[in-house]
């Protein structure tokens, strides 16, 4: 299979699902390339920046003035140019332009761009390539996962404060507790400050309550060892997916039955025991809180706080909690799309390795260490167990490109150096085995101090392609020579311009070079002002010959165009034909042969030969009137008294060589109607075609007696016909198979009816007409031997006879061999219209 077109790898690159853009490396970065997938995640079109300054078509945001997305580029750009190495940028925010169909303006969009410089064989930046992806959507995930902590921060810190401030107010109750314990041993002093304290109390009790069922947070208090439900406020009842009268004063775990055996018992023992607070930060629980009891796994921020009586003593658990379950979820989605990406793109990378049929280097520079995979040793020749190391793949390479291999390797891992290894260099045969080419590619690592610290790199057989690059210079060359031996102009092209074409081809339009001749068709069409050689006029572009055949239509045209150089015409023969890979059309080829002096020789030939014919019939029709005089005088002189005896035999002469003489005249006027007139002229009206053949036979037969006609007639011959041009038709053809047969042989006429066409036949039983003469016995001044006939006159009979037999609409044909003799075939619709 061909190598791929540079079209092809065209369409490759656009088609690709990265997204790349492509810039020269000029001082504006202008645009050379770009993929559709970059069109897309840009909501640009390749028209509106091909040809620009890359920071003319994406600027910096005007409404961001903290925008650096433009400097940040240009900085790395600059790098990749100067260190001839790619350049990885840190994720950027650079706002894109809406279209003006979109609203305009800028839109919000962070990359992770690379760029990577394209070298050239001696190591010259050719162009930059830029490729990027998309980022915005991860960033803004990870924005509002960062708000999400934030706030689950400050509601935790709220918590606390909230804690701070119950166990303030507990403490603060249990004074007030005791306060009144010693109001009731005091009562004997003072009623009044008993009630006022008891009064005081219930305020505080209700104000506590109140606070407690107000909270923004979850609050719930669980007393004694069966966790009673004490308190819950509505927010602990909606995350429980319960109602404040399905928990308050039931056992935790009867309230909540799903939740025992999740390890909440131990957690709430551990604090009623010990009196340590516990903090859970994103607690997994399972609970009852979707339609008909089906458990759903949700997410907790909580803290048990112990709650002590007057002695001290642990009667009670405060809980304070948070639902944090959308932020846990959101969080894990975020990993797992994480994870996600880096799993495809390491498959992606396996799987381009396989299908590229990569191999993979690692080396050590400070130890010489090498490893290379399976298809890196399969590259190289080596078995899987094979010791491996620096030394050793030098051993392996082509002594005439190892030092080479050396140098760069050295330049590569050296401090300061270039970084990067980039080379194609030959493997040393083992035994039996052939020379191979290796492509290899390698990026050096180095730590903060700028040292080498890991050598990595990938390598690729590239033996075949070598070796079809070979072939294919050599076919080039071959198809060189071949092309520049060719006499005629020859090139090949598409609709863009000629990409190949041979010498003559310059040569016979006067341009001095293929660069000169490689334009698009329409251009070349207008400088050379091609135009129709047979009707003169201006070809389009959908005429040209070449766009024909690039439209798959192989044509052969007369063309005539101007020479660049001489101004002078030109007429050319173009030959074109479309040049097919499967079923597309990939361009055109065309053979141009110069006819301008052969097309001058002709048209002076046909004015010679319209200029003779015309004069033959001014002549000719000239001569009737003498030549009437002649015969009529001769019949006279014949019907006259006065003639003596022995004079009477020469005006018979006189006579017969004028008729034969009329009739001579009579062909050629014949013959000068049928080659500048358009066709001898008829005057068709009813007739009878056996009635005419039978007045041919009896005038035939009155001038040859001794030789036997036979007429053969099957159905109807009554039609719309010219009478005396068919008798004509029938004489000249009668005369004819007299003429070329033997005395004692017949004559065969022969009529058939075949519906809406009469079939004629005459035939005779002479020597065979030689089958050279066959294809030109119609032409004019031809006889149907080399020797001519005594007999014959000037070789137009049956040029006649066709003529005629055309302007009835019919034709004539001949057979003729040896054992069946000759017939002439004449096929007559009945009407001549």
């Amino acid at each position: 299979m061909p190598p791929p077109s540079a079209s092809d790898f065209q369409l490759l690159f656009e088609k690709s699902p990265g997204a790349y853009l492509v810039a020269a490396p000029d001082a504006d970065f202008t645009l050379v390339a770009v993929s559709d997938a970059y069109l897309r995640a840009t909501l640009t079109t390749r028209e509106g920046i091909l040809g620009r300054p890359l920071f003319e078509v994406f600027p910096d945001n005007p409404a961001d003035p903290n925008a650096t997305g433009v400097r940040n580029l240009r900085a790395s750009l600059e790098r990749a140019l100067v260190t001839r190495a790619p350049d990885a940028m840190a994720v950027q925010k650079y706002d894109i332009r809406r279209p003006e169909a979109e609203g305009g303006g800028f839109e919000e969009r962070y990359w992770s761009p690379i760029n990577t410089p394209v070298l050239s064989a001696r190591g010259e930046v050719l162009y930059l390539l830029h490729r990027v992806e998309d980022v915005t959507d991860f960033v803004r995930l990870s924005r509002r996962r960062e708000e999400e902590r934030e706030r689950a921060a400050a509601l935790q810190s709220r918590n606390l404060e909230m804690e701070v401030e119950l166990l303030h107010r507990g403490q603060e109750l249990l004074a007030t507790n005791q306060e009144l314990g010693e109001a009731v041993r005091e009562r004997d002093e003072s009623l009044a400050l008993t009630a006022h304290a008891r009064a005081q109390a219930e305020r505080q009790h209700e104000w506590l309550h109140s606070l407690f069922m107000q909270a923004p947070i979850a609050i719930a208090i669980f007393r004694g060892p069966r966790y009673v439900i004490e308190l819950a406020n509505p927010v602990v009842c909606h995350l429980w997916g319960r109602r404040p009268e399905q928990v308050l004063g039931k056992p935790l775990f009867e309230a909540l039955p799903e939740a025992a055996g999740q390890g909440f018992e131990e957690l709430l023992s551990e604090v009623l025991a010990t009196g340590v607070p516990y903090v859970g930060t994103e607690m997994p629980v399972r609970l009852a809180r979707l339609e008909g009891g089906a458990l759903e796994e949700v997410y907790f921020n909580f803290v048990y706080e112990p709650m002590r009586d007057a002695q001290g003593q642990v009667e009670a658990v405060i809980v304070v909690a948070s639902d944090v379950t959308e932020v846990v979820r959101a969080r894990r989605r975020m990993e797992a799309l994480a994870a996600e990406k880096v799993r495809v793109a390491e498959e992606r990378l396996r799987l381009a390795t396989e299908a590229m049929g990569l191999g993979i280097w690692d080396m050590d520079p400070t130890t010489d260490a090498l490893v290379w995979d399976e298809r890196m040793r399969a590259i190289f020749g080596l078995p899987a167990d094979a010791p491996m190391d620096y030394p050793t793949f030098l051993s392996r390479v082509h002594p005439e490109d190892r030092p080479q291999v050396e140098r760069r390797v050295r330049e590569a891992i050296a401090p300061g150096g270039t970084g990067t290894f980039a080379m194609e260099y030959r493997t040393l045969p083992l035994e039996s085995q052939e020379e191979r080419w290796v492509s290899a590619q390698g990026q050096v690592h180095r730590d903060a101090s700028g040292q080498p610290i890991r050598f990595l790199g990938v390598g690729l057989d590239i033996t075949g392609r070598k070796r079809a690059a070979q072939e294919v210079a050599r076919n080039t060359a071959i198809l060189e020579a071949i092309l520049q031996s060719i006499p005629d102009a020859l090139y090949v092209g598409d609709a863009t311009g000629i990409r190949l074409a041979n010498t003559p081809a310059l040569e016979m339009l006067g341009f001095q070079s293929l660069e000169e001749l490689n334009q698009h068709v329409a251009t070349l069409g207008e400088r050379l002002q091609n135009r129709s050689a047979e009707d003169g006029h201006r070809l389009t572009l959908e005429e040209e010959p070449f766009m024909r055949a690039f439209r798959g239509q192989p044509t052969t045209q007369e063309v005539h165009s101007r020479h660049l150089l001489t101004g002078r015409d030109v007429v050319v023969r173009c030959a074109a034909a479309p040049v097919h890979v499967g079923d597309d059309i990939v361009g055109a080829v065309a053979v141009n042969t110069d006819i301008t002096d052969r097309k001058r020789a002709e048209t002076e030939l046909r004015q010679a030969a319209e200029f003779r014919e015309r004069f033959i019939g001014i002549v000719s029709h000239d001569l009737r009137n003498p030549l009437n005089a002649i015969l009529l005088s001769a019949n006279a002189m014949m019907r006259s008294d006065c003639v003596v005896e022995h004079h009477l035999k020469n005006v018979r002469r006189i006579t017969t060589s004028a008729e034969r003489m009329q009739r001579m005249i009579s062909d050629l006027l014949d013959f000068t109607r049928g080659r500048l007139d358009g066709g001898i002229p008829i005057s068709p009206r009813p007739a009878n075609l056996r009635t005419i053949c039978r007045q041919v036979l009896e005038e035939l037969e009155a001038g040859n007696p001794q030789r036997e006609f036979r007429l053969s007639t099957t159905g109807e011959f009554q039609g719309e016909w010219d009478p005396d041009r068919l008798a004509q038709l029938l004489g000249n053809l009668g005369k004819n198979a007299l003429d070329y047969s033997p005395d004692g042989l017949p004559v065969d006429f022969v009529l058939r009816d075949e519906g809406d066409t009469v079939r004629v036949e005459i035939h005779n039983a002479g020597p065979p007409i030689p089958e050279e003469l066959l294809g030109r016995i119609f032409e004019p001044f031809q006889r149907a031997t080399d020797e001519g006939h005594p007999m014959s006159g000037l070789g137009l009979g049956l040029f006649i006879v066709q003529q005629i037999a055309h302007a009835h609409r019919g034709r004539i044909e001949v057979r003729s061999t040896r054992t069946e003799g000759t017939t002439f075939t004449v096929l007559l619709p009945r009407t001549a219209q």
